[in-house]
């Protein structure tokens, strides 16, 4: 079952493999790879991102090139569970807000910006039926989203990217200790860690999606206040709040010049 008006990107499309028995023994290899590489007991479609990343001759350090591919690949996926390719981009910008307020060098603003684009790239994994399924998610389904968070750290390792592998497979744990994968607790968590947290709930909660509309801005903040200490690390919290009243001041006085 999908979401009405979801659209289904070129991206996500197999490629057509009937044209030889050599090109169908090609795909076939390379999805098994990319199978494997992502855990056992996991089906894959063939598809170019997926060689692109998980050819055996692709893991051999980070360049520019790689991470542009996971960074489109992130955009993709954005289309293909939000119907929107504004997620990983909006969370990526908040989280580099917060890392700024918090006073984190420049050099690792950038860093934490760049993880926030790429927080959900772990979903490749995961089937159109769980992540374009309009309703609550039954306890299988919970389980198998659940972990998209160890599946991006997979993807991310050997790549010379082990602080944004870390602070992604990290992103859904909380200050209480509920969350997941790991269950860590407060002092275990990646600060940058916290930081994606926070940018992506609050993008999750004010974003128009096709199936539902978002709660809007002043909802999502009272929201972050509501579970800051539990689900969100308090720190994080007021400093995104901070960047967020300074931004909408500065729009203000924009609209007041103009």
């Amino acid at each position: 079952m999908t979401r009405p008006g979801s659209p289904s990107p070129s991206a996500w499309q197999p490629i057509r493999t009937g044209r030889s028995a050599d090109a169908v023994l090609e795909a076939a290899d390379q999805a098994l790879y990319a199978a494997k590489a992502l855990g056992r007991n996991r089906c894959v479609i063939f598809n170019r991102e997926i060689s692109a990343i998980f050819a055996p001759e692709a893991g051999r350090g980070a360049d520019e090139v790689q991470l542009a591919t996971l960074l489109s690949l992130a955009e993709a996926l954005d289309l293909r569970d939000t119907g929107t390719a504004n997620h990983a981009r909006t969370v990526g910008r908040y989280c580099g807000m917060i890392a700024q307020e918090l006073g984190l060098p420049s050099e690792r603003v950038k860093r934490v910006e760049v993880a926030g684009m790429l927080h959900d790239i772990g979903k490749i994994g995961l089937p159109d039926a769980i992540l374009q399924k309009p309703g609550p998610l039954g306890k299988a389904e919970l389980a198998e989203i659940r972990t998209h968070p160890e599946i991006g750290g997979q993807i991310l390792s050997g790549r010379g990217l082990e602080d944004l592998r870390q602070w992604v497979l990290s992103h859904h744990e909380r200050p209480d200790g509920l969350g997941y994968p790991k269950a860590l607790g407060d002092a275990e968590i990646p600060l940058e860690a916290k930081i994606l947290a926070v940018g992506d709930a609050y993008e999750a909660m004010t974003a128009d999606r096709v199936y539902r509309a978002g709660l809007g801005e002043r909802t999502g903040r009272q929201e972050l206040l509501r579970y800051a200490g539990t689900q969100f690390d308090s720190r994080v919290v007021a400093a995104f709040l901070a960047a967020l009243s300074r931004e909408d001041a500065g729009t203000a006085d924009l609209a007041v010049a103009g």
